[in-house]
């Protein structure tokens, strides 16, 4: 029976215009300004060469929305009729049928309004203005008299601290600024029948083996009565605003790589002797998390506890898909968490300079088993605290603490990114010429918000996480705070310490850390023209925002491999360089285990076509840093440390179980000859890291090759090259299609096999691995079959450097 309650999207008929023009044309919504300009054709490509600089006129004028609805005398004849708007951007004036109706500051935020007396039977004209945000934020400054320190906001007056609206949409040192509008979450109209169900929410209260306990509260409007019926066979329903439902023999919500995320769903009806009102489903994962961030014997720790289990948490820091929101389509979440899963992580951080992301995003984390660290979106500068503002981040954060606490997946609350590190180290008295009292000032306002409201709220309305004001809690300049939560380590890239660094630097909770790279070459064509394509052009240029990125990349990437024979090349070992480096970091980062606990590098994606730290280019092509993720945190690795007599040989294990196995190593000369073998029984133990073995110094020896065999083949797998790059010999390379996948071969040692298929066919199941003398190696599409005679190419180090 279909509800009495109706919700219709408002989500066609939509027409814009630059203010004060008479021209209307067509728009999309949800959408932007900037991406309806676009498919109008007033503006090209805003991700093509160098239109950046060409589109900046748009985020200082102001835009009219406006669209035509109709609605019935039935529709009128309703108890209530609301207009819902979950999401304007950002600063937004509305009007229904020539009347005021409401005015927003937060994108964060939806509105609810009832407009049952204002609508009429027949059309109605919704109207919106929408006001510059940089226009905005200069009116501010000039008031305040000086400029907040968000040193990655790259208009004059440092806009985006005035608006709660995401702040890389100002600009960051890998993404572009553009400051769209636009409606850019839907608009609804409710009609409401007898009532409505306004609010389900669920706790966990008792969770064992043998039972759970969940008590659901439903808020609703009018009066009926309220059926909880779940979808698993064997657990009964309930009734009543406030009921308990049991559920017995428990199937628990696990991370990845742990077990099942099983989701149980559950379907809430309201209904009356007229029938049904309302109905409202939801899902529950039974599980217990446990954030410890405590003192300890070492310093203080930062750990998650799931299902009461100590879990290495793999992962990455996730920014917003694209510059303009509503680019990313539901089928584009899909794969993003395919991405996750098949580069064996469990957490993906939701970074504060971007946006709270979508209902979708998080069912998908549920589904997939993916941990959500989430951030609050206030990153890398201080922030206003006079009262309106304040206000509309407490309802911001309300609104945002009571739409995500439903999904076993959310982990944490975090405040901010990397406020407290600014205030600390970042110079901002002196670079901002802060006098004592305004910087005091400032930073005694912005502890009121991190560690006064925020908490505030989490604690009301999402009592049982855990909050932490900022991340990090350590910081990387001082070596002595690896001891002491989480960190964020730029030694490496900011500092340009050596790669080796990583290994050296290991806190309890790596939380951010990185290094650049391009996009392989076959993304970069799709951006810019062929005069473009080299290091430095001023399109490139465009595309790279970090300063320093360029030489920072070209200095560690000759250091390492020597000079690339052509622009192609240096694409391509920029990529090799970053895996290389993240290698490093992330198997560290593991073998430190208990002591380190997490690792999230920065960062899994990209919003635009750049040069960045991503490990996804923005058009879903995986550079070799996402490939070298999937090997370094699978469910067992063997890492290789070099020691003073040799090498130790690290077992490191998410497993819940122990198993039996056999080590073998070997240490080989380039053509594959056997210098040096050890093979012996070796028990796997569950959540552990462990040195096993140690394989000593063999002259002549330019290969170190691990495995670690159990009864149905090799567990893990280990590949070191020991030997100098200049020494490398062609490796006698061939690769064809066979049966939907690719067969490669070499016939001598092949350090980071690169294989290319066209980009139609996706991702392949591995990539940029090494190959041993006489191997050969099936490698299939992650998703998909390659067709006969599909186009394959093959190559390896040795095609990319300059041989002298």
């Amino acid at each position: 029976m279909m509800p009495a309650t109706t919700r219709r999207e408002l989500g066609s008929g939509w027409t814009f215009r630059q203010a004060g023009q008479d021209a209307w044309l067509p728009a999309v919504v949800p959408g932007s300004n900037f991406t309806d300009l676009w498919r109008a054709g007033v503006i090209e490509d805003p991700y093509h060469r160098d239109a950046e600089p060409r589109l900046q006129w748009i985020e200082r004028v102001d835009w009219d929305y406006r669209c035509t609805f109709e609605v019935t005398a039935d529709e009128l004849a309703g108890d209530s009729v609301a207009l819902v708007f979950d999401g304007l951007d950002t600063l937004c004036d509305v009007r229904l049928n020539g009347a005021d109706l409401l005015s927003s500051d937060n994108m964060f935020r939806a509105h609810r309004v009832e407009v049952k007396d204002r609508l009429r039977e027949g059309a109605n004209e919704l109207a919106l203005h929408f006001r510059s945000p940089v226009v905005h934020g200069e009116s501010r400054q000039a008031a305040d008299g000086f400029h907040y320190p968000a040193e990655n906001d790259k208009t004059d007056a440092r806009a985006s601290v005035y608006v709660r609206k995401a702040p890389y949409h100002f600009g960051w040192d890998w993404g572009p600024k553009y400051v769209p509008s636009g409606v850019w979450r839907p608009v609804r109209l409710d009609v409401v029948r007898r009532g409505r169900i306004v609010e389900v929410q669920h706790h966990v209260e008792a969770l064992d083996d043998a039972r759970a306990v969940v008590r659901f509260d439903v808020t609703v409007e009018g009066a009926g009565d309220i059926e909880i019926a779940c979808d698993v066979a064997g657990v009964a329903p309930v009734r009543g605003a406030t009921a308990r439902v049991v559920i017995d023999d428990p199937r628990r919500w696990w991370p990845n790589g742990l077990g099942e995320a099983f989701l149980y769903g559950f379907t809430v009806t309201l209904s009356d002797a007229a029938g049904v009102i309302d109905r409202a489903t939801t899902r529950v994962g039974l599980r217990t998390l446990r954030v410890r961030n405590e003192a300890d014997a070492i310093g203080e720790c930062f750990e998650i506890e799931v299902n009461g289990r100590r879990t290495f948490m793999k992962g990455a820091n996730y920014i917003p898909s694209d510059s303009f929101l509503e680019r990313v389509t539901p089928e584009r979440y899909r794969q993003l968490f395919r991405d996750a899963l098949d580069a064996n992580m469990n957490m993906l951080r939701v970074w504060g300079g971007g946006t709270y992301e979508s209902d979708l995003f998080h069912d998908l984390a549920d589904e997939h088993g993916i941990l959500i660290w989430q951030d609050f979106m206030f990153s890398c500068t201080l922030y206003p605290s006079d009262p309106a503002f304040l206000e509309t981040v407490a309802e911001e954060a309300r609104q945002q603490i009571r739409r995500l606490r439903r999904h076993p997946s959310l982990a944490l609350w975090c405040g901010n990114n990397e406020v407290s590190l600014g205030i600390a180290h970042w110079n901002w008295p002196t670079t901002f010429g802060y006098p004592n009292e305004l910087f005091e000032r400032l930073v005694a306002a912005n502890r009121d918000l991190f560690e006064g409201l925020l908490p505030a709220l989490v604690a009301d309305h999402d009592p049982e996480r855990f909050y932490m004001p900022s991340s990090p809690i350590g910081f990387w300049n001082d070596p002595a705070d690896d001891a002491r939560g989480d960190n964020h380590y730029w030694g490496v890239w900011h500092g340009e310490e050596p790669l080796s660094a990583y290994a050296e630097r290991v806190p309890r909770f790596m939380s951010e850390y990185g290094f650049q790279s391009y996009p392989d070459i076959a993304s970069v064509e799709r951006f810019t023209d062929s005069e473009d394509r080299a290091v430095g052009s001023a399109v490139l240029a465009l595309h790279q925002k970090h300063p320093r990125g360029d030489a920072i990349i070209g200095r560690f990437l000759r250091e390492h491999y020597g000079e690339p024979r052509d622009f192609a090349a240096f694409c391509t070992l920029s990529q090799l360089t970053q895996a290389d480096g993240l290698r490093i970091a992330f198997e560290a980062h593991r073998r430190a285990m208990p002591r380190c606990m997490g690792s999230l590098y920065w960062q899994f994606n990209d919003c635009f076509p750049a040069i960045s730290w991503s490990s996804i280019d923005y058009y879903g092509r995986w550079k070799a840093l996402h490939y070298q993720a999937a090997r370094s945190f699978a469910p067992v690795i063997l890492s290789v440390e070099a020691v003073a007599d040799g090498h130790a040989i690290h077992i490191v294990s998410d497993r819940i179980e122990a198993v039996e196995a056999t080590l073998v190593l070997e240490l080989i000369d380039f053509d594959g000859g056997v210098l040096w073998r050890c093979e012996e029984p070796v028990t796997v133990a569950g959540n552990s890291a462990a040195v096993v073995a140690q394989v000593p110094v063999v002259e002549g020896a330019e290969v170190l090759v691990g495995r670690i065999v159990g009864a149905a083949g090799d567990i893990a797998r280990d590949v070191r090259m020991l030997g100098e790059v200049r020494d490398l010999p062609d490796p006698g390379l061939r690769a064809w299609v066979e049966d939907g996948a690719v067969v490669v071969t070499a016939q001598r040692f092949a350090r980071a096999v690169r294989i290319v298929v066209d980009a139609a066919h996706g991702n392949l199941a591995d990539n940029h691995f090494d190959l041993l003398p006489g191997e050969t190696r099936r490698v299939a599409l992650r998703d998909g079959w390659l067709p006969d005679g599909a186009a394959v190419t093959v190559a390896s180090l040795t095609d990319w450097i300059v041989r002298t």
